[in-house]
């Protein structure tokens, strides 16, 4: 009995250790486990998402599977922002909201998927070039930084009518380059309205002295490119402002729904990818601090709508009337000023009343005394920019000062354009505009923008700046921005 019993022990240890000596050998290879669930037990992938969301709380409502989109190994890391952010800042003039969509700008949209995005822009009256840059950059509206239109009159009666200006003496609200140069910023800006000729202490780095209109969407990139590559400062470029103009041209003289201007899209858009393909090459180089992101931001002043016919205010009201007004007209808005009234209160409130009235004999607009403009225009200003009467175009129809044989007549019978701009949004949604917000190696926003005007690009680019905003600004920021 003992014998048997020491026999099966000896068979068991045999057993034992051939089993350990191969498991050694072979690794646990063939070895399968099962799992039995516990209560309370959660898988690997929710602890770890937790532990994600732990690390940034203030993303926990965001699209987890879009934050992930464009970021490689990068997405579980730290979000953009905190002042690591170099911003590239673009404008494309005449950007609408559907041009994305219909010309199939593929990178564009591919920015608009993996960044945060808007095609629902809605511009600050008027909705023109000038105003709309300058609204851009100091985060306020006409009556306060006091840039009404492109042509406007810089002074009291008899003063001087201006047309597209480049003294950045009339601004009356600080614009974001200067902004940022104040804060220690280097800043380069092209192109953009007001920012040419700039003088004092907190001037950009670099600028320019004038506007070239013939210049191409890529030569103004190539410059861009060229200035930021070859800087030698003691710090790097943390704003980089540039205007791109070839998408506006074809929209106006082709019409914006033609052809013609998606495929100009289409070349801006096959442009800003070599662009950002450059950029991303020489990151390493580039970027403003250690850690540095890049934020890309692509905004537009304003849309652009068909225009059927043009109107000349001057001969459409006559030599009489002429005689006691001064006019600015572009596109959809023109201001008038009162000269050489009658000296006595009584006639010249009398011959204003006879104006008043010869005005709005006219179908093709509506005007406005300034105590009537309204209120959430927030437009007026000081000096006398704003005129006694302001304009405003029915949409469709456009200001020009060519002299055709009537003054109400085609756009082939004027400069030719076909696209146009300044209508109130109200009147034509198609002023609204594209927004963009896209980074590198990390995006510094997320998901839809949703409907927003103009004032909050101050705000939002000194927050990617890490900055503070100037005294006058908008404290309004997108809501995209982490």
């Amino acid at each position: 009995m003992k014998s048997a019993a020491l026999g099966i022990f000896t068979l068991s240890a045999v057993i034992i250790f051939t089993f350990t000596l191969g498991f050694v050998w072979t690794g646990s290879a063939g070895v399968k486990y099962a799992r039995v669930d516990m209560k309370g037990d959660r898988s690997t992938a929710v602890v770890m998402e937790e532990y994600r969301k732990s690390l940034q709380p203030e993303a926990t409502d965001v699209d987890l599977e879009k934050m992930d989109v464009g970021m490689g190994d990068m997405a579980t890391g730290a979000m953009g922002g905190g002042g690591d952010n170099t911003v590239v800042w673009i404008s494309i003039p005449g950007f609408r909201g559907d041009y994305i969509e219909q010309s199939g700008a593929a990178f564009m949209k591919k920015m608009a998927e993996e960044g945060a995005s808007t095609t629902k822009m809605r511009p600050n009256f008027p909705t023109v070039t000038y105003q709309g840059h300058v609204a851009l950059a100091t985060g306020t509206t006409p009556n306060v930084h006091g840039i009404p239109s492109d042509r406007f009159r810089v002074g009291g009666p008899g003063t001087e009518i201006v047309k597209e200006p480049m003294d950045p003496s009339l601004l009356q609200a600080e614009p974001i380059w200067e902004t940022a140069t104040r804060q220690g910023m280097p800043t380069l800006v092209h192109d953009w309205p007001l920012s040419q000729n700039q003088t004092g202490e907190n001037k950009a780095v670099y600028f320019l002295t004038d506007f070239d209109a013939e210049a191409t969407d890529e030569q103004r990139l190539d410059r861009l490119w060229t200035a930021w590559t070859s800087h030698q400062g003691e710090k790097k470029l943390r704003l980089l402002m540039c205007r791109l103009d070839d998408i506006l041209k074809s929209g106006q003289v082709n019409g914006p729904r033609s052809e013609e201007t998606y495929e100009s899209v289409k070349k801006t858009d096959a442009l800003l990818s070599s662009f950002v393909e450059k950029v991303k090459a020489a990151w390493p180089n580039l970027r403003g601090t250690k850690n540095g992101n890049l934020a890309f931001l692509i905004t537009t002043d304003h849309g652009l709508a068909g225009i059927d016919k043009n109107v000349n205010i001057s001969e459409l009201l006559g030599p009489d009337i002429m005689n006691n007004i001064d006019v600015a007209a572009h596109d959809a808005i023109a201001q008038i000023y009162f000269k050489n009234l009658p000296e006595g209160a009584a006639e010249a409130n009398l011959r204003k009343d006879q104006i008043d009235a010869e005005l709005k004999k006219r179908i093709y607009f509506r005007t406005y005394k300034q105590e009537d403009l309204p209120s959430d225009w927030n437009y007026s200003s000081a000096g006398g920019r704003i005129g006694d009467r302001v304009l405003v175009l029915k949409s469709g129809f456009a200001f020009s000062e060519v002299k055709a044989e009537e003054p109400i007549f085609d756009p082939s019978e004027g400069e030719g354009f076909y696209g146009g701009f300044g209508f109130p949004v109200t009147d034509s949604i198609r002023m609204s505009g594209q927004i963009i917000l896209w980074g590198y190696p990390q995006q510094v926003g997320y998901g839809d923008l949703g409907e927003i005007d103009q004032t909050p690009f101050h705000g939002s680019v000194c927050k990617m700046l890490g900055i503070q905003t100037s005294e006058k600004a908008s404290d309004k920021v997108l809501d995209g921005i982490k």
